[in-house]
């Protein structure tokens, strides 16, 4: 079955000589696995840059269900505007967001809802004049509305978030996983969407606590790797 879809990167591996295999977020056939064959070859016209976590394209593929990899017949870039240069920010916090969401997707199954949210976040990313040092916190917070597990937080003076009921408690008695009191303030003030700014060692703290509560609704993020890139941005 040919068909032509928006799709998003997410990574790439390897493949013999000059080819890779692809993990690509379609919006019409939702995650799947492409190997394109020769894209690392000096003399190919498909360019590796396409397939850097989070570009934006479009393609033309086939889809074969009893296949695990399926074929690009065609991608191309996706017309957005585009800041000159390399900031390394952005790509940092790109790579964060693919390993994510490659890590919470299953293969062929649709969310045009959630593409609809990563596409216009990586847009929002590379135009922005400015970068929220809470950008990974607020991301896991509004892909967990996407999950189906967004956190309770309409009552107010309770002060410790349960990592396991996804809510606010006024006690810490007898809870295996929680946000401290400290820091479930930040978090609930995330949650009411305030710019707040939180220091550097809290705010790695709860970007640990979100990955537990992610594992917890059962949703692990295993071997996640990028965050420890994300902890190093000192701002």
């Amino acid at each position: 079955m040919k068909y032509e879809s928006r799709a998003i990167a997410l990574s790439y591996i390897k493949h013999g000589e000059s080819s890779i295999i692809a993990k690509i977020f379609t919006e019409e056939k939702g995650l799947q696995s492409f190997i394109i064959k020769g894209v690392r070859a000096k003399k190919s016209k498909k360019k590796l840059g396409l397939f850097q976590a989070l570009e934006l394209s479009t393609i033309n593929a086939t889809f074969l269900a009893n296949k695990n990899l399926q074929y690009l017949t065609d991608i191309s870039l996706y017309n957005s505007e585009r800041q000159e240069g390399i900031n390394m920010t952005k790509s940092f916090l790109a790579l964060f967001v693919a390993e994510v969401i490659s890590k919470v997707l299953h293969e062929n199954e649709v969310d045009k809802p959630l593409f609809s949210f990563v596409w216009k976040l990586k847009i929002n990313l590379a135009t922005a004049t400015e970068i929220d040092p809470n950008f990974p916190l607020q991301f896991l917070i509004n892909l967990s509305k996407h999950m189906g597990f967004y956190p309770l937080y309409e009552v107010e003076g309770n002060s410790y978030f349960n990592l396991e009921l996804g809510e606010f408690t006024n006690s810490n008695n007898q809870l295996n996983y929680y946000i401290n009191k400290e820091n479930s303030h930040y978090f609930k003030a995330l949650l009411n969407k305030q710019k707040i700014e939180i220091p550097y060692a809290n705010r790695n703290q709860i970007l640990l606590d979100l990955i537990e509560y992610y594992k917890l609704q059962h949703h692990e993020l295993k071997n996640m790797t990028s965050h420890l890139i994300i902890e190093s941005l000192r701002a």
